[in-house]
């Protein structure tokens, strides 16, 4: 079973996980654990993304948690101002976008 990060106000279970890693450093019986998660709160009024860091060993056990709180409303302004406009229209094929360096692809 996975260690649950104690992220207050935010069900892990409803996250989506962005990225996962384990690593096994084997000279030194270690186990070291990470993951990142975004996800809303309890109350669905802001986002939180979450990067939790854990280390296993025989001795000890440690963990450390960074989160960031954002209101969606600004989150939603921020992507606005920010992200790159796509608009299609019914009757009309789409038309192909170039791609800019460091642009996102939309699925």
């Amino acid at each position: 079973m996975q260690a649950q990060p104690p992220i207050d106000g935010l069900d892990c279970s409803q996250s989506l996980t962005l990225d996962l890693r384990t690593q096994d450093l084997w000279r030194n019986a270690l186990l070291s654990y990470q993951d990142s998660r975004l996800g809303l709160c309890s109350e669905g009024t802001h986002a939180i993304l979450s990067h939790y860091f854990e280390r296993y060993s025989p001795s000890s056990n440690q963990w450390m948690e960074y989160s960031y709180k954002v209101p969606l409303t600004e989150l939603v302004h921020w992507i606005m101002a920010n992200g790159q406009l796509q608009v299609d229209r019914s009757g009309t094929a789409p038309r192909a976008t170039s791609q800019q360096s460091g642009s996102a692809c939309h699925a």
